[in-house]
């Protein structure tokens, strides 16, 4: 049996496509190498390509033992974590809609009102992770960038044209009986991001470049009358973390001095939209920035009996009345009343019903979730997987953190969202989709190293330059 013949006979074993070029190319350099030896050691050239191919053994129980080592995986500790995270957040709600909704938690109206809200929104969530799961995250390679200046334009196009106006901004869109915001939908951009980082790395002179996929989220917003500063400092500060990340694997031939002159040409030109953008902005936002220089003691600001710094005053008022187990009532009361009390400030309304130890339970899950998804990037074989992981870890950890410092009134009071906690539909499938991307970068752990990785990469006619 000659060279070919065994690796065929090898990779019909094999059923992923990219490992069987990956596999071949592998046995057949060690055939080379041990062959060479041979000839070096007197054989000649056909006895030692016949022994080298014989020594490699039967190439039907070869290409099995290869076809199981380089076979899709599931992490099934991580889907345990995330489908009991799941039980959480239908309990939560269950318990919100059913207690302090006057409604009863078992049959009827409860399960009626769970099945067409927050449930709903969790099976569609759960349905978007298996099917992210099983796709092939590779995609990305070589049309990241054609995939974020599509999705930008998309997501453009249908706030400019479909947005809800509401407070004057075009934030929400309305499909059927689901009402999507604009913010976790351009927070999806950050993993395509990443993928553009991936796509430009290996070469020089590429910072403006960067620069401008960077900025071109704010752009979008601007052009779709939807510009939200917090948004705006929540996508650029993940998005320096993520290039941060990227120089550290010396993907660039970057400077260190033009790396920071880069990064503060975005923030110069980001903080110049901002201040723009500034110049529009509505007397109840101003205020709450007040609110928030007042809790941090930079500035005197009155308390009002409406605005943001009511709300703050009355959430410091919920930690305090809650018990460390079990509900409170006069927590519970005052919850109730609060605007937002089953999305942006659901921290303060499961510390009045569950207690101070359940808010803590859920928000060490939340972060031990984001470690560990850091920790399954920096496991894998190839840097597109590591990149893009990386970026699904940063917005579990960012959201998580910013919801809470902004319950606590460490950050203005603004729209924010605690992952696979708070009410919304739009916001659920996001946080399910960044789930099954990890879970696809785990799938594939095995099967796309950088050598595939680089040979599809190689083959891609749909490349972008810009």
């Amino acid at each position: 049996m000659d060279i070919d013949e065994y690796l065929c006979a090898v990779t019909d074993q094999i059923r992923d496509k990219y490992a069987k070029v990956f596999v071949s190319d592998e046995i057949r350099t060690h055939i080379e190498e041990q062959a060479s030896a041979y000839i070096n050691d007197g054989m000649n050239r056909d006895e030692a390509y016949s022994k080298a191919v014989v020594d490699m053994g039967d190439p039907v129980e070869v290409g099995a033992e290869l076809d199981r080592i380089h076979r899709p995986h599931m992490e099934w500790k991580f889907l345990v974590i995330i489908l009991l995270i799941s039980l959480v957040s239908i309990a939560v709600n269950n318990l919100i809609n059913g207690i302090m909704d006057g409604r009863f938690i078992f049959l009827g109206p409860v399960m009626v009102h769970i099945s067409g809200s927050h449930f709903a929104g969790l099976v569609l969530g759960l349905i978007a992770m298996f099917a992210m799961y099983r796709a092939d995250y590779t995609v990305m390679i070589g049309r990241s960038r054609a995939i974020g200046g599509i999705f930008l334009g998309i997501l453009t196009l249908l706030f400019a044209l479909f947005g809800i106006d509401m407070n004057g901004d075009n934030w929400r869109m309305s499909v059927g009986s689901f009402v999507f915001s604009a913010r976790p939908l351009y927070i999806l951009y950050l993993p395509v991001f990443a993928g553009i980082l991936y796509e430009y790395r290996c070469k020089n002179k590429m910072l403006i470049s960067i620069g401008f996929w960077m900025i071109a989220p704010l752009i979008s917003m601007c052009l779709c009358s939807y510009f939200s500063i917090p948004v705006a400092v929540f996508m650029i500060i993940s998005e320096i973390v993520l290039l941060m990340l990227a120089i550290y694997k010396r993907w660039y031939g970057f400077d260190k001095k033009n790396v920071f002159y880069g990064i503060g040409i975005v923030l110069l030109f980001a903080s110049v939209m901002m201040i723009f953008i500034s110049t529009k902005v509505e007397n109840y936002q101003i205020a709450r920035i007040k609110t928030w220089l007042c809790n941090m003691g930079i500035v005197n600001h009155a308390t009002d009996n409406s605005g943001g710094n009511y709300i703050n005053a009355k959430l410091m008022e919920v930690f305090r009345k809650s018990d460390l187990i079990g509900q409170n009532y006069d927590a519970v009361h005052i919850m109730t009343n609060l605007p937002g009390y089953k999305d942006d400030l659901i921290i303060g309304t499961i510390s009045a019903y569950c207690g101070i130890l359940a808010v803590a339970g859920i928000m060490i899950s939340l972060f031990l979730l984001a470690v560990y998804i850091f920790y399954i990037s920096a496991k894998q074989k190839n840097q597109l997987g590591y990149i893009v992981g990386c970026a699904c870890g940063i917005i579990i950890f960012f959201q998580s953190l910013s919801n809470l410092l902004i319950v606590l009134g460490l950050l203005p009071l603004t729209e924010s969202s605690l992952p696979f906690i708070s009410k919304g539909t739009g916001t659920m499938i996001v946080d399910y989709v960044l789930i099954g991307l990890v879970l696809s970068i785990y799938r594939y752990k095995d099967l796309r190293n950088d050598k595939i990785v680089a040979k599809k990469a190689r083959k891609d006619i749909f490349s972008l330059e810009i």
